[in-house]
């Protein structure tokens, strides 16, 4: 149907313009500015937009100044010919522009128009969409001569783009038909044009368009092309028709030439020909443009791209550096990457996984990748092993002697504080709940914890000596002698090279085996390939605890709460946009709120029903988070992701005996026995705890029933599986909780296949990111708190001893005493008085 109605529209506007041949030529206007040779009514979007059409000026990728010189020879009777000056700034969803047209007509130009006259413009576009646009110039015009002096002129225009092949525009040109000083008005004209690219993207544009004189009733007819030219630019051409019913034949006014794209730099110039331009004579035009963004041309200077991390990133974040490396991957002007790491690069094993994929593809791709170190960790060790080189600072080291992960049980404190935890949960490995309630961990916890550590340590093994080429005991042997100064990881085999910041360029070369050009990874933003609204995949973020109503952040401590409204309104969002084809579902959360998370699997199952949809686990998908998962299709998990975890608990805090050491004395009343039994004034009594467990065992039922749901299991299949044991990526896939190991990478590209789209999809992410009022205050104030929430680094507000315990309790103080909870228990991966009842089994 879209196909027959694109079909339609450019047959109905060819026939329009065929019919011109009827009509006289079109009258010189006191407004016309110095052509654009080769820009189309309908397709040009770059800041020539001001002038040719307002509307155009919305879709400018990126801020663009443009000079061009039109001289059309001394003979020619067309007057607007000159200097023009245009700059392009797009704003969001607004974009505006100023430009500058300083004309000097031929010697043969007609009266009024062969004296120098000048036209200043400002335009503004707003891009209601990616398919439409609407944009207004506003003219001034002044010269020597009172016939060219005077001029306020406003241009409307419009631009649709219903397809990826099809741009509709018409433009009202001067229509307020402003006066000069002799009180002259310029004609009101009306311009309507079609641009097509038969082949769906850029290489091809073919675009016809007719301009209507409204008093004088004449019409005349345009036609550009511009074809892409592998590895130089495009070639632009453009014929007018005028003068169609004189005596004579009917005048050509003809431009064409070459444009040569050099990264955001580009050239141009070609001939001006036809009668009605130069009657025998010779035109050129010549013309440059600075932009911050690219069109496809000459290779860039093959070069190696410096990539800097200085903080750890986020959630967000990691997604962002690995998609900046796949990038690199595929930037054929591209020989190398050079990782300059000053902080961990990776939050966690997980993480870490996915990075070092990212540098085996780099390598796959013929590219040669460097670390340079300088203070670094085990996590800098495990991505960095897979690099060609790993230099160090002389003076850094590697503190690093194996991985731990670290747990925080506040059970003493509070009972010293006359604070009482009080839990009910489903199964002795739901440890959550101990953290609170128990002085330390059981025997049980700490068996889940080591067996945790063990395999994520195997995974860390298992990349590091491959990458290093060290055999699995032996880089045992070497790593427990850690941590390391810099000569003493060389010695170990860790890393290859000393060399301080300075010498990077020299490690560089040595690399490289030949002289290359060290820049920073800051390249142009390119020019969209397609019109309209590009087919996408969408990755919705469940990132940080889960709880019910909208995602926050927690400035001071860097946690992010992932919020059931939010999440679920991304997902109808990427379930309900046209453009997207296929959704991702990143899952980072060990879990929260059982109503949030039962929340967000609703809309989960809605998207997968409407669209494919992929999983991907990141660092933890446990407990809540691996909830979520099974509503959907393929799910992936990295082999040191967390996940699994199925269980719930439910309690509260019974905060009486702090108050009456404080002196304070709560007093309540209530219409039955049990109505103030979440209150956090008194405990539960053993008749409430009962009730509890069985309120538990029911959400746990359900718990199991989603899960033997989503993943075509028995519901004692997965109880098997339950009880809040948690399992890395690797034991999941084992027990059928997942269905595939692999990182992001994969699962991007799975859902591409799946949604019919090409490898190098544009991603959507939602929800779409806000820091909040406070972490915006306290970035302005210069204080980086919230920085990890915002996928920035380690906060540096606190000390990070202090740090890790405040993250450790902060979730708890969020979430209802009155909600049960799925979620696993805080820990802490370094390179990680109350009670808790478990119900009688059934």
């Amino acid at each position: 149907m879209r196909n027959r109605l694109a079909l339609l529209v450019t047959a109905c506007a060819s026939s329009a313009l065929v019919s011109v041949s009827s009509v006289a030529a079109p009258p010189e206007r006191a407004s016309q500015a110095v052509p654009d040779p080769g820009r189309s009514l309908a397709g040009g979007d770059d800041a020539s937009a001001i002038a040719v059409n307002p509307a155009n000026l919305a879709f400018l990728p990126a801020p663009e100044f443009r000079w061009m010189w039109v001289r059309p020879g001394s003979s020619s009777p067309i007057p607007a010919a000159g200097h023009s000056f245009s700059l392009g700034l797009p704003l969001w969803a607004l974009s505006t522009g100023l430009r500058l047209d300083l004309l000097d007509p031929p010697d043969a130009a007609p009266a009024p128009f062969d004296a120098p006259y000048r036209w200043v413009r400002w335009g503004l576009a707003l891009r209601a969409s990616d398919s439409f646009s609407i944009g207004t110039t506003l003219g001034w015009g002044s010269s020597g001569a009172l016939a060219l002096d005077g001029h306020f002129s406003v241009t409307t225009g419009l631009t649709l783009r219903p397809l990826p092949h099809l741009s509709i525009s018409a433009v009202a040109r001067d229509w307020n038909e402003p006066q000069n000083r002799l009180g002259q008005a310029i004609e009101r004209s009306y311009d309507v044009g079609v641009a097509i690219r038969p082949l769906g993207r850029r290489m091809l544009e073919l675009g016809a368009e007719a301009t209507y004189f409204e008093r004088s009733q004449e019409v005349s007819p345009r036609f550009t092309m511009g074809v892409d030219v592998p590895r130089v630019g495009r070639l632009r051409g453009e014929i007018a028709l005028r003068d169609l019913t004189g005596p004579a034949r009917p005048g050509i006014a003809a431009m064409a030439g070459l444009e040569v794209n050099v990264s955001g730099l580009q050239v141009l110039g070609g001939g001006v020909f036809g009668d009605a331009y130069t009657r025998g004579g010779s035109g050129f035009y010549v013309g440059a443009a600075l932009r911050a963004y690219r069109e496809p041309g000459v290779l860039a200077t093959r070069r190696v791209a410096k990539v800097r991390i200085d903080a750890t990133p986020g959630a967000r974040a990691h997604t962002r550096l690995l998609q900046k490396l796949w990038r690199l991957a595929d930037a054929g002007e591209v020989d190398g990457v050079a990782l300059v790491v000053r902080s961990e690069p990776a939050s966690s094993t997980a993480h870490a996984e996915e990075l070092g994929d990212a540098l085996r593809l780099l390598r796959s791709r013929g590219k040669k990748v460097i670390c340079h170190l300088e203070d670094a960790g085990g996590r800098s060790l495990h991505v960095c092993s897979q690099a060609d080189a790993i230099a160090m600072n002389p003076a850094g080291g590697l503190r690093f002697a194996g991985l731990s992960t670290r747990y925080f049980y506040f059970g003493d404190l509070l009972r010293k504080l006359g604070v009482q935890a009080d839990f009910v949960r489903i199964g002795a490995h739901k440890l959550a709940a101990e953290q609170l309630a128990l002085p330390r961990g059981t025997p049980i916890a700490a068996e889940d914890h080591q067996q945790l550590v063990d395999r994520l340590s195997d995974v860390f093994a298992h990349d590091v000596g491959g990458g290093r080429r060290i055999p699995k005991k032996e880089l045992s042997r070497r790593i427990s002698r850690g941590p390391f100064v810099a000569r003493e990881a060389k010695e170990a085999g860790l890393i290859d090279l000393l060399a301080y910041d300075d010498e990077l360029d020299k490690v560089v070369e040595e690399v490289m085996g030949a002289r290359v050009s060290v820049v920073d990874d800051s390249p142009p933003k390119n020019a969209p390939e397609r019109w309209g609204s590009e087919p996408k995949v969408a990755m919705v973020y469940v990132d940080g605890d889960m709880v019910d109503g909208e995602s926050q952040n927690i400035p001071l401590v860097g946690v992010r709460l992932s919020g059931s409204y939010t999440v679920a309104r991304a997902l109808k969002k990427a379930r309900e946009d046209r453009s997207v084809r296929a959704v991702v579902l990143r899952v980072e959360t060990g879990g929260g709120s059982s109503l949030a998370a039962d929340v967000i699997l609703r809309e989960v199952i809605l998207t997968a029903r409407a669209k494919p949809l992929v999983v991907s686990m990141g660092s933890s998908a446990a407990s809540g988070g691996y909830y979520v998962s099974v509503g959907g299709g393929t799910i992936y998990a990295n082999r040191a992701t967390v996940t699994g975890s199925i269980g719930i608990y439910y309690g509260k805090v019974d905060v009486s005996g702090l108050l009456e050491k404080l002196g304070i004395k709560a007093e309540g009343y209530r219409s039955s026995p049990r109505a103030d039994a979440e209150s956090f004034f008194r405990a539960y009594t053993d008749e409430e705890r009962e009730i509890l467990g069985v309120k538990v065992k029911q959400f746990y039922d359900t718990f199991i029933g989603r899960v033997a749901e989503g993943r075509k299991l028995k519901p004692e299949q997965v109880d098997a599986v339950g009880r809040g044991q948690v399992w890395t990526g690797a034991q999941a896939l084992e027990r059928g909780l997942v269905d595939k190991l692999g990182g992001l990478r994969e699962a991007l590209a799975e859902a591409r296949e799946l949604g019919g789209l090409r490898e190098d999809a544009q991603v959507l992410a939602l929800p779409e990111e806000d820091e909040g009022l406070l972490g915006l205050a306290l970035k302005l104030a210069g204080v980086s708190a919230g920085a990890a929430a915002q996928g920035l680094g380690p906060v540096a507000a606190m000390p990070p001893a202090l740090l890790d315990i405040a993250r450790s309790l902060s979730p708890f103080l969020v979430f209802e005493p009155s909600r049960p909870l799925a979620r696993i228990e805080v820990v802490e991966e370094a390179s990680m008085g109350g009670r808790v009842t478990v119900p009688a089994e059934p």
